[in-house]
């Protein structure tokens, strides 16, 4: 797959003297944009290889992007899809679950309780004898698999010759691959996206090479994860407005105001050439775009540019 980079600049980068372009996954696929792509191709390819083509099921909440993508690939594919949707069935569904549905995802609504004990076996066990066979792809497609996919992507880094690379962190797997597939002289700065302390997201990629008996690479930086999952702050709604609208709100929107702050803190040095990864999720700007329209005019401060 074809990865698009386009020059990044502004007052702030050009007084700091930096070089900095944005990997543009989000224009990889106009459905399966993003990280999702690299995640799901393992699945994917496997089960066009099967005769049987068994249901695709995986988890998320009402505006996943990880379900969205799973739904148009399952459609695209002639592939059926199931999708275990967290919290009750909304009324009416919103446009995510909207383009789920009409892509032909069949939607599982469970209690946040129940929701949390997803990778128990009676869990498993009750969607089996609900839907029969099928194969089962974990919450965000995190999986030993799809993070080797992600690691690919370090083939373009090693090319392009970036000193930094910045990544969002939700599951983990995309960084997790970035992570074992960047060039030795690239350094990796991982923002989380969750309120989670810099140890406890190193923890989680340790946790993802763990399982594939790989030891974690030097040059690593993990920075503390300040607002819950899902949060928009007033600055937050205000730098995404000052960007044109460039970042998703959830996650890459966070790794911008988290780099922004390291250039004013002088991290990187002069002429340094800087990579920042765009891991899509575009399509839920329609779950949060009234919010971020309330909360921008209220932020007084100096953006971080």
């Amino acid at each position: 797959m074809h990865i698009p980079s386009q020059p990044y600049s502004n007052a702030l980068i050009r007084q700091k003297c930096l070089d900095v372009s944005i990997i543009r996954l989000d224009l990889s696929h106009p459905q399966i944009s993003g990280n999702k792509w690299f995640k799901l191709e393992p699945v994917l390819k496997r089960s066009l290889a099967s005769c049987t083509r068994r249901p695709l099921l995986s988890f998320g909440g009402c505006y996943s992007n990880h379900l969205h993508a799973l739904a148009y690939a399952g459609y695209h594919y002639g592939i059926p899809t199931i999708g275990v949707v967290r919290g009750e069935r909304p009324c009416p569904l919103n446009a995510t679950l909207q383009d789920a549905e009409s892509w032909g995802m069949a939607l599982h609504f469970v209690s946040r309780q129940e929701y949390r004990n997803k990778t128990h076996p009676d869990f498993t066990q009750a969607l089996y004898e609900q839907f029969g066979d099928f194969e089962l792809i974990p919450e965000g497609g995190s999986s030993p698999e799809a993070v080797l996919s992600c690691a690919n992507i370090g083939s373009f880094l090693a090319v392009s010759d970036f000193d930094y690379v910045l990544c969002p962190l939700g599951t983990g797997a995309t960084a997790a691959g970035l992570l074992l597939g960047k060039p030795k002289n690239c350094h990796l700065i991982v923002v989380p996206a969750l309120q989670i302390s810099a140890q406890e997201a190193r923890s989680m990629l340790s946790q993802h090479l763990a399982e594939m008996s790989q030891p974690m690479p030097e040059g690593l930086t993990v920075l503390d994860g300040t607002l819950p999952y899902g949060k928009i702050n007033a600055e937050l709604a205000a730098l995404w407005y000052k960007t044109s609208r460039l970042w998703d709100p959830l996650y890459t929107l966070r790794m911008y105001q988290a780099f922004c702050r390291l250039v004013m803190s002088d991290t990187f040095p002069q002429g340094s050439r800087i990579a920042l990864f765009h891991t899509g999720g575009m399509q839920g700007v329609r779950g949060c775009k009234s919010k971020i329209e309330r909360l921008a005019p209220e932020f007084q401060g100096p953006l971080p540019l």
